[in-house]
């Protein structure tokens, strides 16, 4: 009896275990993903203007790493006069170290190119470590460190200088599920060097409207406490959009 008792609970074992490992191979969607991202108003009148924002994310997921890529345009005009026009190129590796993949290491690059603020092209490597530091099935928070080399390229309207910076990075991400149809979403890059020191953050909520589309309000704050000469320190950004995810 003590024998079968005990074959029964080493059998009970097994199978939770080999369920969890299911689960969690259905968890792991691997493979490409992505979605789109496309804002746009025109108005006319008094004040004719021209907005649009576009943003294309591409991911990449397989067990012990991941490739992701993120693509930004933005463009503004009023009045026939071109206020924005920036481009942004963002790619970023993870190599994972446990089968959870909580714990990764990273190797990114970022290029941008904003005229209106004096900018030709800023190009940043960058290197570090990653860690899921909380999640639960409503709420995702990871946060990253690690080191940076920077070039700055500055238009010939901004003294058509340059600057370069070995710089520190971190990174703080978070995803909060509030229901099934709103999810409240948080980022935060800081970048500090002895050039200049930049801090960007972006805070949205996305709603759902469809099985794969969602409408997106979001705020984009960046700072720079060393721009090109006669730039603004701070930039800001309000906008509405429409995702659709594939």
């Amino acid at each position: 009896m003590k024998n079968t008792h005990k074959l029964f609970k080493t059998f009970s074992i097994a199978t939770l275990s080999f369920a969890a490992l299911n689960v969690q191979a259905a968890e792991l969607k691997t493979g490409l993903n992505g979605s789109g991202e496309l804002g746009f108003a025109d108005t006319t009148g008094n004040t004719q203007s021209t907005s649009l924002f576009g943003a294309l994310k591409l991911n990449y997921l397989q067990e012990s790493y991941e490739l992701k890529s993120k693509f930004e345009t933005s463009y503004k005009s009023e009045n026939g006069t071109e206020t924005e026009e920036r481009y942004l190129a963002d790619l970023q590796a993870n190599r994972f170290y446990d089968t959870n993949r909580t714990f990764y290491s990273f190797i990114g690059l970022r290029f941008e190119k904003d005229h209106f603020s004096g900018i030709e092209l800023d190009s940043t490597l960058s290197l570090g470590l990653g860690k899921e530091l909380y999640k639960t099935q409503q709420t995702k928070f990871t946060g990253e460190v690690g080191v940076a080399q920077q070039h700055i390229e500055y238009t010939k309207a901004y003294g058509n200088s340059s600057d370069s910076q070995l710089a520190g990075r971190v990174k703080l991400d978070l995803t909060h599920k509030i229901n099934d149809q709103v999810v409240f979403l948080q980022d935060v890059v800081y970048v500090a060097g002895n050039e200049q020191k930049t801090l960007e953050s972006n805070t949205g909520f996305k709603v759902k409207v469809a099985d794969n589309m969602n409408l997106k309000a979001s705020y984009k704050y960046r700072h720079n406490d060393s721009p090109a000469k006669g730039a603004k320190k701070t930039d800001t950004q309000t906008l509405l959009t429409l995702i659709y995810d594939f």
